[in-house]
């Protein structure tokens, strides 16, 4: 009889009486997908599942893309707590190429949330010149798309370029190496912008399906409102081809060449949050300050509807992560990093497949929804 059963999907990890019908959730997951994923779940910093299925393990390496903005966004709510950037400031009084009248008013604060107007280049980049980190210099030279802290569109790349100009010339330190410092090691979590070379031959492989548009996306894209931006022209020309690049997987952008693990993103969530034996990476004053709205409607880059904090994803129809005042990020290989601080619970789920909507994968939100059964 067993010789004529189907296959069973390849699932490894531990998980609590709680986690047991959230491992089957994660288990039927990898039966409907390609390539591998991990899972993390835990309830005020108790594990309740550590799972990874498919072809991955749960140390497995895997490039999660703009979830690195959640990481940027944490470091600079830090930076802002201990008096060192004052993220309502103008980065004009420490970054002087932003002293034109354009300009001028921008702070750190709009770059987080999205609504400096600088969502995008003018200019094509190429591969080799966002290797070169042209997109830095490049944004100190852009002008605004709209007037700044009027409206919002995501700045896929240009986030991390300008949040990485902003802690440079604020106080002399990448992004980089202050998130490393003040977020990445005392939590203990493996994470690095860029993969160290050293690593990049256990780095998990991507696979991807082709790109297809939703109605409304294509309608915005061909109308007037649309914002095409140069920065990512190299990805949307040739997504794989862009993210299987070596030189690429190594290169330490800010605003999405994360590699890391779920285990470790749950680690900076639950230090975020205080549920390890720290009192928090945050004090209350600045979590409630990173995950206040700053912006909620029609997304000027996007062309959807998109809700944002200062660096952090709210919950919105496209991606509702745990409903309440939960927060975190998605990345375009369908990978998520959620947590709510009500409850909570903290989830981090990593992908190794791009499906043909770039962001949270069908997997991620169904997980999502599943885990909430956790608090009835």
């Amino acid at each position: 009889m067993n010789d004529s059963l189907p296959p069973v999907a390849t699932v490894t990890g531990t998980n609590t009486v709680e986690g047991e019908e959230l491992r089957e959730v994660f288990s039927r997951s990898i039966a409907r997908g390609h390539g591998g994923a991990q899972l993390v779940v835990t309830l005020n910093g108790k594990t309740i599942v550590d799972l990874a299925g498919g072809d991955i393990t749960a140390t497995t390496p895997v490039q999660i893309f703009s979830v690195s903005k959640l990481i940027v966004a944490i470091a600079s709510a830090h930076a802002h707590m201990n008096g060192l950037i004052d993220l309502d400031a103008p980065i004009s009084t420490y970054w002087d190429k932003f002293k034109r009248t354009s300009t001028e008013k921008i702070t750190a604060r709009m770059v987080l949330d999205h609504s400096s107007g600088i969502s995008a280049l003018s200019r094509m980049m190429t591969v080799d010149g966002l290797l070169r980190d042209e997109a830095d210099r490049e944004v100190a030279q852009q002008e605004p798309f709209w007037e700044p802290g009027s409206a919002h569109g995501y700045g896929a790349f240009t986030f991390g370029a300008l949040m990485s100009g902003v802690f440079k010339n604020a106080l002399k330190i990448s992004i980089q190496e202050y998130a490393y410092n003040e977020i990445i090691k005392p939590s203990g979590a493996d994470f690095w912008f860029g993969a160290p070379k050293e690593l990049l031959s256990s780095v998990a492989s991507l696979s991807f399906d082709p790109p297809m548009l939703t109605e409304g996306v294509k309608e915005f894209l061909f109308s007037s409102k649309a914002i095409h931006d140069g920065a990512m022209m190299p990805i949307l020309s040739d997504l794989k081809g862009f993210f299987t690049n070596e030189n690429v997987i190594v290169a330490s952008w800010p605003a999405l060449s994360g590699v890391s693990t779920a285990r470790s993103l749950a680690k900076v969530l639950n230090s975020t949050l205080g549920h390890d034996k720290s009192n928090g990476t945050l004090n209350k004053e600045c979590l409630e300050g990173m995950i206040a709205e700053r912006g909620y409607g029609m997304d000027r880059t996007l062309g959807h509807v998109t809700r944002y904090g200062s660096g952090v994803e709210l919950p919105h129809a496209y991606f509702p992560i745990l409903g309440g005042r939960s927060f975190g990020h998605q990345g375009a290989g369908g990978s998520v990093a959620v947590a709510d601080p009500d409850s909570g619970l903290v989830l981090t789920y990593t992908s190794t497949h791009t499906e043909s909507t770039v962001g949270a994968s069908n997997s991620a939100l169904t997980l999502l929804a599943a885990a909430k059964t956790i608090l009835r």
